[in-house]
């Protein structure tokens, strides 16, 4: 019998042994490195809060001037792009410049260089046809303006050859 308890209490410290004996967990290097992640962004967004507190405070072009790259609010950003790259501010559209100067052209409200150059003109012209086409007016050339800006200039080169518009 002392055998027996022996052997059971053998086997029950086995397997309490087993019990508290864990495999790390895959998942839970996920969940630390999430939870890290997490904290980090809560610490910008608070870093970023207390820039735009003191931004607040200055005039623009002041605030302009001394926004670090990495708190530069979207509307500078904005700025940035549109005084580096104009075309890329205004076209959302697989399009170039010169493309859509040709068919603002085409459609009688550019009357301008067709030089690729996206500037005022180009923009104003953009801005007409959205007003004159019910499109929202905001000189922006995403994809319903280009389709219907393509139309339009497809309708207008048809009536000037002469074919019959369907």
């Amino acid at each position: 019998m002392a055998i027996r308890f022996l052997m059971i209490a053998v086997f029950a410290l086995v397997l309490s042994g087993c019990a508290t004996t864990t495999t790390p967990n895959p998942l839970q290097g996920q969940v630390t490195d999430l939870t890290q992640r997490v904290q980090d962004q809560e610490k910008q967004i608070s870093d970023l809060k207390y820039e735009i507190k003191e931004l607040s405070s200055k005039p623009v072009s002041e605030a302009v001037d001394t926004v670090p790259s990495y708190v530069t609010p979207t509307a500078f950003k904005a700025e940035q792009v549109k005084s580096e790259n104009k075309s890329a501010n205004i076209i959302r559209v697989n399009v170039s410049g010169r493309e859509l100067q040709k068919a603002l052209k085409a459609a009688g409200v550019y009357e301008g260089k067709i030089d690729g150059k996206i500037g005022s003109r180009t923009r104003a012209a953009v801005v007409a046809f959205q007003k004159a086409h019910s499109l929202k007016a905001d000189g922006v050339v995403g994809q319903k303006t280009w389709n219907e800006l393509k139309s339009a200039a497809a309708e207008s080169a048809s009536a000037v050859s002469g074919d019959v518009v369907k």
